[in-house]
């Protein structure tokens, strides 16, 4: 499976989904993929998909190659620069790996059943695909430290702690519940909003009110501010064109 076949497109919303196991060639369609959705101005959503086994991390036989493939770091950071809004449907254990990758999306959505573990610090290795840093901006350093010293915990707790958005039965059918709901929005907005907060969370609190005023600066000059403007006044949805 080369980008072009994991990746598909209904309307505006694109969904990708990765080969398993999750190795480099995985890793590779990600990187391509991710690249083709942030560069197409058509895409409003993009939802991540994956078999279980994708979900559970690397293979054990490919850990002690990580270094040696380049899998060391960042290899996910893809998935966090699309611009667009991203959601990750996760089934059954998201472990080392498979979590740090979820943790890439701005949105999870998983199944009840679904474990989540950094279980690589049993192991005697760190997590080492950027989990420790985004996990911690994602649950709190509190939790963040419990789960990677105990876990792992249960899907439950993993909402009420803000791993994960929301559970389902059927993640795949929520997710594109929800890609249809952010699809119907101004989708400069949506994108300058994800900006804010993914860089407002990086900065002191003056200096990211200041970027969010610059950003809402930039978006009144578009054709889909006027255009929500008009439809309000209208009393009719807005037609956003992305311009």
């Amino acid at each position: 499976m080369n980008s072009i076949d994991a990746l598909s497109q209904a309307g505006p919303i694109a969904t990708l989904t990765l080969p398993s196991p999750l190795n480099a060639r995985a890793v590779a369609v990600l990187g391509d993929a991710c690249l083709a959705v942030a560069e197409d101005a058509q895409v409003r959503v993009l939802i991540v998909r994956a078999e279980p086994a994708c979900w559970r991390g690397w293979p054990d036989d490919l850990v002690p190659l990580l270094a040696e493939q380049g899998l060391i770091g960042d290899p996910f950071g893809p998935l966090a620069a699309v611009p667009q809004p991203t959601i990750a449907v996760v089934q059954g254990d998201v472990f080392d790996a498979g979590l740090e990758l979820a943790l890439c999306a701005d949105v999870r959505i998983a199944q009840a059943g679904a474990r989540f573990s950094l279980p690589a610090v049993a192991r005697g290795v760190f997590p080492g695909a950027g989990g420790l840093q985004r996990l911690s901006r994602a649950v709190g350093r509190s939790r963040a430290t419990q789960l990677l010293l105990t876990g792992p915990i249960a899907a439950a707790a993993a909402r009420d702690w803000g791993l994960v958005s929301d559970l389902a039965d059927d993640p795949a059918a929520a997710a594109a519940a929800l890609a249809a709901r952010i699809a119907e929005r101004g989708p400069i907005a949506t994108r300058l909003a994800k900006e804010a907060v993914a860089r407002g969370l990086e900065m002191p609190l003056d200096q990211a009110l200041r970027y969010e005023t610059d950003l809402t600066v930039l978006l009144q000059s578009t054709d889909d501010r006027a255009e929500g403007v008009r439809a309000f006044l209208e009393k009719r949805p807005p037609d956003f064109r992305g311009g």
